[in-house]
């Protein structure tokens, strides 16, 4: 495929990279898991707006390699070379420091960020995510863009009701949403197989990673 594809989210969209060029922005800056963060890695690609100190606490890479090695000249030219964004949205809770918004991992005891205990940990609301996925559209310049839910399989909690809130705004702005699950119940009689056995679904296994990739796939040439 000729299409140059970057990725916000997680692991679990990896498969696309064995259909797609993806840019470095994923793996180089950030796995982001709500809107804020999406946005938050958005502006300052347009804008360099971070300060060494900031970055260092605020994107996952990072946090985990306890400093900067992000080119941002190289990853400023892969965004604005992108031709299609895929967003996973995962998670309502936002992590935020001072005016900035976090990695959730920055909270976490073992990564001993300074700044752990001025976290604050909340939700988002509807109103605020469809604002934040407008903004998204508006500041990728109406490019496509697909977003993807996380792995749903029950109909209620947290997850499930951010489902059914992606899923509505996306038809309400004409954005291609991805709901992982139902697409992998279509052929697929039983799913336990194509996932590492956890007490929450998180992960793909190997053959989960297959049969995504087909459906990725699928819903990409659309675009």
């Amino acid at each position: 495929m000729n299409k140059i594809v970057t990725i916000f989210g997680s692991c679990r969209q990896y498969s696309i990279k064995e259909i797609y060029k993806c840019t470095d922005i994923q793996e180089e800056i950030s796995y982001p898991h709500y809107t804020k963060e999406v946005l938050q890695i958005i502006d300052y690609l347009k804008n360099n707006n971070l300060k060494e100190d900031e970055i260092k606490n605020i994107f996952r890479t990072p946090i985990l390699k306890k400093k900067n090695t992000i080119n941002y000249e190289k990853l400023k030219k892969q965004f604005e070379n992108t031709d299609i964004y895929v967003i996973e949205i995962a998670s309502k809770l936002y992590y935020k420091w001072q005016d900035k918004y976090v990695h959730h991992i920055a909270s976490e005891d073992k990564y001993n960020l300074s700044i752990k205990n001025n976290i604050k940990i909340d939700k988002l609301k509807k109103t605020e995510i469809e604002n934040d996925i407008i903004s998204i559209k508006n500041n990728l310049n109406n490019k496509p863009i697909l977003i993807v839910s996380h792995l749903v399989t029950r109909d209620y909690g947290d997850r499930y009701e951010l489902k059914m809130w992606l899923e509505e705004i996306c038809k309400k702005y004409n954005i291609l949403f991805l709901d992982p699950i139902k697409e992998l119940k279509k052929n697929n009689a039983n799913i336990d197989n194509l996932f590492l056995k956890e007490k929450s679904l998180n992960h793909y296994n190997e053959l989960g990673h297959k049969k995504i990739k087909e459906i990725y796939n699928n819903f990409l040439v659309k675009m």
